[in-house]
C-alpha cells in the first residue's frame, strides 16, 4: 500500500469470490463523534471528494500496512446487552479529543464474522484482520489523539475470548439492562441480531430446525440470555479488568466508574464536556435526555415480558449478583 492512502479510513469490508477487499474513504477534518460509526462516514460522504474518489485494497495490503502503521493503541473494549446505555458510553469517550472511538463499525463486524463467508478462515486470521483493520481505523490524524476505544456490537461479547486474544490485557467492559426493557426498546424496531440469520444457531445454543417456526419473540430472549451468558462467563474467567455496569448507573455512578475503568484523566474542561454528553440524548444529541424506563415496562407486550422473564432474567440476576459483590 503506497502514501497515497495517508487520511483514508477502511470504509467498507466486503467478501470478493473468496477473499475480502477493502474500500476506503478519505476522511478529511472530520472526527468518529457521532453516535454510530456509520454516521460518520455517511457525513463525509455528503463532500464531494469523499464521494467521488473512492480506493479499494486487498486484505493483504491492509495487513501489510499494519505492520509499518500500527496506530494508536486500543485502551477500552466497550461490551454490552443492546439498548442498554453502550451508545452514552461512547458518546462520553468521544467527548474527549484525545479518543478515537469506534462505535459499531462495520468493518470490525465484517472481519469478527469472515469464518461465516470463507471457508476455512482460522480465529489467527480473524485476530490478524482484525488488529489491521482497528490499526488502520486508529491512525492519529490529529496531534491530540493518544488512544482508541472500541464499542463493539451487541453479539460481539459472543466472541469475547477471540477479541481477549487480538488486544490482550486490555480492559473492558458489559453493559446490560433489565431485561423486559430491553424487549420493549426492540419491540417496534429490532436490532439485526433480534432476527435470525446474523447469528449462527450455534451460537445460541440452537440447532438449526430448532429455529424454524420459533415466534420472533422468543427468537430475540434467546438471543438477548446468550449475549448476557457470554459477559458473565467472560467476567468470571476475566482475563484482564473487567467491569459490568447496569443501565441504572450510567446517570448516577457511569461517569466515575468510566474513569476507573479506563484510566482517564479528566481536567477540568473535561468534566465540562462530559456533563454535556450526560445531558443529551445519546442516539440524538439534540435532544435532552429523558429517562424512558417507565415508558418501556408500560409498553411492553405480555408475550416478551413472559419471554424475558424465562429466558433472561435468570442470567440479568446472575449479573446484578456479580456486580453488587464484586466478583
Amino acid at each position: 500500500m503506497t502514501t497515497h492512502l495517508e487520511g483514508w479510513v477502511p470504509a467498507r469490508i466486503h467478501v470478493d469470490v473468496d477473499r475480502l477487499r477493502v474500500d476506503w474513504c478519505h476522511l478529511g477534518a472530520q472526527r468518529f463523534t457521532d453516535p454510530f460509526f456509520d454516521e460518520t462516514l455517511e457525513r463525509r460522504l455528503r463532500h464531494p471528494f469523499a464521494l467521488l474518489f473512492r480506493h479499494q485494497t486487498s486484505m493483504e495490503e491492509l495487513v501489510a500496512r499494519h505492520a509499518r502503521q500500527p496506530g494508536l493503541p486500543v485502551r477500552g473494549l466497550v461490551f454490552h446487552m443492546s439498548r442498554c446505555g453502550s451508545t452514552l458510553v461512547a458518546q462520553l469517550l468521544a467527548a474527549l479529543p484525545r479518543h478515537v472511538v469506534l462505535s459499531e463499525a462495520g468493518p470490525v463486524d465484517t472481519v469478527l464474522r469472515a469464518h461465516q463467508h470463507l471457508p476455512g478462515v482460522t480465529d489467527a486470521q480473524r485476530i490478524e484482520w482484525l488488529r489491521a483493520v482497528v490499526g488502520a481505523l486508529g491512525q492519529q490524524r490529529f496531534p491530540e489523539e493518544r488512544a482508541v476505544f472500541l464499542k463493539l456490537d451487541a453479539w460481539h461479547v459472543l466472541e469475547l475470548p477471540l477479541l481477549q486474544r487480538a488486544f490482550p490485557g486490555v480492559p473492558w467492559m458489559f453493559l446490560y439492562r433489565d431485561p423486559v426493557e430491553v424487549m420493549a426498546s426492540h419491540q417496534n424496531h429490532r436490532g439485526a441480531h433480534m432476527l435470525p440469520g446474523l447469528l449462527p444457531p450455534q451460537h445460541l445454543g440452537l440447532e438449526p430446525r430448532q429455529l424454524e417456526g420459533m415466534p420472533l419473540d422468543e427468537y430475540g430472549a434467546r438471543v438477548l440470555a446468550a449475549i448476557c451468558e457470554a459477559g458473565l462467563r467472560g467476567y468470571q474467567t476475566r482475563r484482564s479488568p473487567a467491569l459490568l455496569m447496569d443501565h441504572r448507573e450510567l446517570q448516577r455512578d457511569g461517569l466515575s466508574r468510566l474513569t476507573a475503568q479506563f484510566g482517564l484523566e479528566l481536567t477540568h474542561e473535561d468534566a465540562g464536556r462530559l456533563r454535556d454528553v450526560l445531558e443529551r440524548n445519546a442516539k440524538n444529541p439534540v435532544l435532552p435526555f429523558e429517562d424512558d424506563t417507565e415508558e418501556k415496562a408500560r409498553r411492553v407486550t405480555s408475550l416478551a415480558r413472559t419471554l424475558a422473564e424465562r429466558y433472561c432474567r435468570p442470567v440479568h440476576d446472575a449479573l446484578e449478583a456479580e456486580r453488587l459483590g464484586g466478583g
